[in-house]
């Protein structure tokens, strides 16, 4: 079983770092619908120290009785057992690690202070490829907020590849998102901290989408083509929002997506972005958007 959360790549320093000066805070990624970190095992070091969160019911078919906010407050104590001491970070994700960031940082920003568990400021927000889940309402494969979860028996868990357990974790995925209650920001829109979204630019051909991000380049959907969807084909559910430049968020509620701070375009489509093509793209961007949002001490 991996540590949860792993360390990806801790912060060794570098010679353009005076010496006294605060290292950079970390990055925290939290997982997609799938409910892995692979994809971000496989970026190159970015300057600072970077864990990945899976789903902590991976093996277990992913679902949580308490939803995304049952999640986020789970995933606030696995942070709290790798940073006991509090601090900065910057929190993020791919496809629905966007959203779990939202609904942590919305969960960071209203509990009390006290003095028996560590406090942490939120530099900003990193969203790779997040979709504004409001929009996804109307997509015709989107559950019910009334479906209920699939069932397996510990057998026949323990018997599923991890690809089937991907797929499993992304129904749930959607399951749990289509009952969310997103956070209301109204009166507090200023604590939700800056945000870069980073787009992938092209969109998914129907016969490049399988049912889940893929859990690793063995496990995506079967093809590494980057076609664009045709004239008459089916739109996939993650390219719903794909003409518009902010994905949705600028519905979002009171805060209009004023949030989010820039929009990045990055190579490839929803499920490609990490495939070796393109994941020297998308690590610059990413290392770009952390040192944007906590600026390196030189």
């Amino acid at each position: 079983m991996m540590e949860n959360p792993a360390l990806i790549y801790e912060y060794e320093g570098s010679s353009h770092h005076q010496s006294g000066t605060k290292p950079p805070a970390p990055l925290i990624l939290l997982h997609d619908g799938g409910g892995t970190t692979f994809s971000y095992h496989c970026l190159y070091p970015i300057g600072r120290t970077v864990y990945g969160i899976q789903n902590s019911r991976l093996d277990e078919g992913g679902y949580w009785e308490g939803g995304i906010p049952g999640m986020a407050r789970h995933y606030i104590k696995l942070i709290e057992k790798v940073m006991p001491d509090g601090g900065e970070i910057i929190i993020g994700g791919w496809s629905l690690g966007g959203l779990l960031s939202m609904e942590l940082v919305s969960q960071l920003s209203t509990r009390p202070v006290t003095s028996t568990r560590p406090q942490f400021t939120v530099l900003g927000m990193i969203f790779i490829d997040s979709i504004y889940p409001k929009s996804l309402e109307l997509v015709r494969d989107m559950p019910s907020a009334t479906e209920g979860p699939v069932v397996k028996t510990p057998e026949e868990l323990h018997a599923m590849s991890l690809r089937q357990k991907v797929n499993l974790n992304m129904t749930h995925a959607r399951m749990m998102v289509a009952r969310w209650e997103m956070p209301d920001w109204t009166g507090r829109e200023h604590l939700i901290p800056p945000t870069i979204l980073l787009r992938a630019k092209e969109f998914v051909s129907t016969r490049s989408e399988d049912s889940a991000e893929p859990a690793s380049s063995d496990e995506s959907s079967g093809t590494d083509d980057h076609d664009t969807v045709k004239k008459g084909q089916a739109r996939s559910f993650v390219d719903y929002a794909r003409d518009f430049k902010m994905l949705g968020w600028d519905n979002y509620g009171t805060t209009g997506g004023k949030f989010i701070q820039k929009v990045v375009d990055i190579e490839g489509h929803h499920f490609s972005i990490f495939h070796e093509d393109y994941i020297m793209d998308i690590t610059r961007k990413i290392a770009a958007a952390a040192d944007w949002l906590d600026e390196p001490d030189f």
